[in-house]
């Protein structure tokens, strides 16, 4: 989440200047940082599926889930977006910081049909595929499982990276058929592991390689573009969630952190639970419509992205730092204050 934040932070703080343009060393840097940052919501969707699978090891083929079990994480995904979408947008409207209109209250009372968090959304939608999902996969053999996933890869990863055109099924990663393969992935991480990544010193090289294949491929198409006056829409093409070495660099990024097989684990402490546990709320804070271009402004983002590279990286440090822990600390609040209703009601 930190690094989804320094995402953000880069994109609409100003710090990531026009590829097609003039790039000075400092701009150089901010899509260098952008691509080593843009595995992270890969990542976050295979944890999902790595932990998901779990739920559903050894079931009885024939045992039943309860409507309940089943929509029991979209509810409660639901209910956390729908909560600060309109408490935050009440603040803005009440505070005249947002003047009213139709179009603006229907984005706050219908986060998930209006895409006012895109990756809510998606991710709200893949809550309802996880029981079909872990259902199935506990239901094929390997072979069958690895086909379902090169079939999906080669459509929505490798044919985009391998074509220089826009493929109309292709949304960049930003839809949940993207969510659902790298669900799919999590899981057969989980259940079969990644055979020729056998250490986390070669999960970090697959990472590091990857991120900088993706750094290299935008400085080299924004030469062809410079050279040949073609290809301009492509010239960050690489920098989308499901471009093929994005997908490479999100799975060695999470092999680098994944738990060793049959060792030991540590039991976390509370502190890191809570911590963990205020990731979603962090992002539905600070990308909420109103603020998602507001605190790069607090900050004065701008005034530092194209100093020197120093100030920026050092800027952007304390930036992200400060908006994670004020947004982890205001979502930990909520999560307070609502267990003690629960509590209270039972």
């Amino acid at each position: 989440m930190l690094m989804i934040v320094c995402l953000h932070y880069l994109s609409k703080g100003g710090a990531l200047a026009n590829p097609t343009g003039e790039l000075t060393a400092v701009g150089c840097t901010a899509w260098l940082i952008e691509a080593f940052c843009l595995s992270a919501v890969n990542v976050y969707v295979l944890i999902s599926g790595y932990f998901g699978i779990g739920d559903s090891v050894n079931l009885d083929i024939t045992s039943q889930i309860e409507v309940r079990d089943i929509f029991k994480r979209t509810f409660r995904v639901y209910l956390q977006v729908w909560f600060y979408s309109v408490v935050i947008g009440l603040i803005f409207l009440v505070t005249g910081q947002q003047s009213f209109d139709v179009y603006t209250v229907f984005m706050y009372l219908f986060p998930f049909s209006t895409e006012h968090y895109w990756f809510a959304t998606a991710y709200l939608l893949l809550t309802l595929f996880m029981p079909f999902l872990n259902a199935g996969f506990d239901r094929m053999e390997k072979r069958a499982i690895q086909g379902v996933l090169f079939c999906m890869l080669f459509v929505f990863s490798i044919a985009k990276t391998m074509l220089p055109m826009q493929l109309p099924w292709d949304h960049k990663g930003y839809d949940v058929l993207w969510f659902v393969f790298l669900y799919l992935t999590g899981a057969y991480i989980r259940r079969y592991g990644v055979k020729w990544i056998t250490n986390r010193v070669k999960a970090v090289i697959l990472y590091v390689g990857c991120t900088c294949i993706i750094f290299v491929s935008m400085l080299l198409i924004r030469f062809l573009y410079h050279k040949t006056g073609s290809l301009e829409d492509f010239v960050s093409y690489g920098y989308s969630y499901n471009f093929f070495f994005a997908y490479l660099a999100s799975v060695g990024l999470f092999l680098a952190f994944k738990p060793r097989e049959g060792g030991q684990q540590k039991v976390c402490s509370s502190f890191l639970q809570t911590i963990s546990g205020a990731t979603f709320g962090v992002y539905l804070i600070h990308e909420h419509v109103n603020l998602r271009y507001l605190w790069p402004t607090w900050f004065q983002s701008a005034q530092f992205a194209t100093d020197s590279i120093s100030i920026l990286i050092l800027h952007m440090l304390v930036t992200v730092v400060m908006v994670y822990i004020t947004c982890s600390v205001i979502e930990i609040i909520r999560n307070k204050i609502f267990s003690g209703m629960t509590i209270k009601r039972r």
